[in-house]
């Protein structure tokens, strides 16, 4: 068996239209408010804390997206539905990826200097709110109203972000798999359904062991950085593992179909 093979009778599954749409919305609702949060910390309505946890709260939130591939059609496949769920979910992993961690990744080393505290991240609120240009700091900078690992140049939170640059390349491996109907499509998520598991557990442990040394809040801020913005990566994962495994068996049964059948063929 040759997993490189392209087989014709392979559907080219589509992300369901009202599924895309209803996704898009709920994007354009969320990502668009970000900006808007940041004027309001901008101009002086909201403080950095404030605007920074209530943005990390959103796109919290935002990461269920994937949770419109319920929505009913009744010409849908089994398999269509899972399709649609995978999509989704690899999607908006991908995007947050490539709209912060990546950014993160390339910035951070030389861009957050002498910030042990959050006092010391919000002591730059007047630099921040002197130039619009100077908000990118606010994005880079802002999951630190929770967790200060991300200024502090953690090693452990570093190396685990690192995996960015592997999951936006697989995402759009597989997106051109699908089209081209390649019989190993969903080998690949199911092969790297793993990685964000350990790597969210890890996250998560590695500052628990530690005493929440780098949480510089209560309860709250525990929660906000090591479980609201986190057991999507943790959870979902383990469903593409699930949904690309029957994806990827119902591929294998069309390509022995089509061999047993080419086989009667050549027989005859």
């Amino acid at each position: 068996m040759n997993l490189l093979t392209k087989l014709e009778r392979l559907e080219e599954r589509k992300l369901t239209k009202i599924v895309g749409i209803s996704f898009v919305v709920w994007t354009l609702l969320f990502w668009l408010s970000v900006p808007i949060i940041a004027l309001m910390f901008y101009f002086s309505l909201i403080d950095f804390v404030t605007s920074a946890q209530i943005s990390l709260y959103g796109i919290s939130i935002w990461l269920n997206g994937w949770l419109f591939a319920l929505i009913k059609k009744s010409s849908r496949t089994k398999f269509s539905f899972y399709h649609d769920c995978l999509v989704l979910w690899m999607i908006s992993y991908a995007m947050t990826n490539l709209f912060w961690e990546i950014p993160w990744l390339i910035t951070s080393p030389w861009l957050f200097k002498d910030l042990n505290t959050l006092n010391d991240v919000v002591a730059k609120t007047g630099w921040m709110r002197e130039s619009i240009f100077n908000m990118y700091f606010w994005a880079l900078s802002s999951f630190s109203s929770c967790d200060l690992r991300t200024v502090n140049h953690n090693s452990t939170f570093y190396s685990l972000e690192l995996y960015a640059f592997i999951n936006v390349p697989a995402t759009i491996l597989f997106l051109y798999l699908n089209y081209k109907k390649y019989l190993f499509r969903y080998l690949l998520p199911l092969i790297t359904c793993g990685c964000p598991i350990a790597f969210t557990f890890v996250f998560s442990a590695s500052e628990a062991i530690g005493g929440f040394a780098d949480i510089p809040g209560g309860v709250a801020d525990v929660l906000l950085a090591l479980v609201w913005t986190q057991y999507q990566y943790f959870f979902f994962p383990m469903l593409v593992g699930f949904w690309s495994t029957v994806l990827f068996l119902e591929d294998l049964r069309v390509y022995y179909e089509e061999s047993n059948y080419s086989k009667n063929l050549v027989t005859n």
